[in-house]
């Protein structure tokens, strides 16, 4: 019966004794026992007197601090486990304090008491704060944001209205680290839940002042109908749910779009090699 939680519960396994009754049944087995209502009753007395003996020895604060050195952690075990005896075993924790008296760890109770006796002088002195401000004293709250980023940031804003349907918005980004992607690329792998949200769609996030973001902008607004720049945003797109995390829906067709990007600026470069042959 070594390490028996039905005699004895889990936070208790450091008390070492002997249970002798004579009203256990000669032939018993472990479900026996399991379900014996003999074994509840001497549960509920071992921890009874288990509760009685702490109480005793927490009368003796040098002994007592030498067993809570040793055993605190199964006690805080009880309070979290014992719904029963909660209260008793949350009297025997004690916490680390300060105080004229010199005692460095004391129950709760005792800091309740402590406190009521400075609890005047806390009044008095909390009186001393509110007169200033009962006389008119007001502080002005800091501005956080500037005036004009915030203006930038909408000007920005404006900038990127218009969205391909793969993408239910763009938003100005706030420079999250890369730690949020690898969040997300761990969770798509092990948490089915999760699917259903990486299958939706996504928030686009962008930082305007990028160099390749401004220079797509611009050549959007010049030629809306270029095939190379449609492919270089969906690039663009296809990249950043791969760097985030998620899977392509076509992954084929973001291999052809990477096919045809190098075969154009091969070709540029072909074309300016060939130029200056020229001339």
């Amino acid at each position: 019966m070594d390490n028996c939680e039905v005699l004895i519960p889990e936070y208790l396994n450091f008390m070492k004794g002997v249970v002798d009754s004579e009203d256990l049944p000669l032939n018993i087995s472990h479900e026996m026992l399991q379900q014996n209502k003999i074994l509840k009753v001497i549960r509920k007395n071992l921890v009874k007197k288990c509760m009685e003996l702490f109480e005793e020895l927490a009368e003796d604060k040098e002994n007592f601090k030498k067993f809570y050195e040793q055993f605190s952690k199964n006690l805080k075990l009880g309070v979290h486990e014992d719904s029963t005896n909660r209260k008793k075993i949350a009297d025997l924790i004690r916490f680390q304090h300060t105080s004229a008296s010199g005692e460095d760890q004391i129950s709760f109770k005792e800091y309740i008491k402590s406190a009521s006796l400075h609890r005047r002088a806390c009044q008095e002195a909390w009186i001393g704060v509110r007169r200033p401000a009962a006389q008119g004293i007001r502080w002005q709250a800091a501005r956080l944001v500037d005036d004009e980023e915030t203006k930038k940031r909408e000007s920005d804003k404006a900038k990127f209205e218009e969205t391909d349907k793969k993408v239910e918005m763009v938003v100005i980004s706030n420079r999250w680290s890369t730690n949020m992607e690898r969040i997300m690329k761990a969770q798509a792998a092990r948490d089915t839940s999760t699917m259903g949200y990486m299958a939706a769609k996504k928030h686009l996030e962008i930082n305007s002042d990028h160099p390749i973001v401004e220079a797509l902008r611009v050549k959007a607004e010049a030629d809306k109908n270029d095939k190379a720049v449609k492919d270089l945003f969906m690039l663009l797109f296809e990249t950043s749910l791969l760097s985030s995390g998620f899977s392509l829906e076509e992954p084929a067709v973001h291999a052809s779009r990477i096919y045809r990007m190098i075969k154009l600026g091969l070709g540029s470069q072909s074309r300016r090699r060939d130029s200056a042959i020229g001339e």
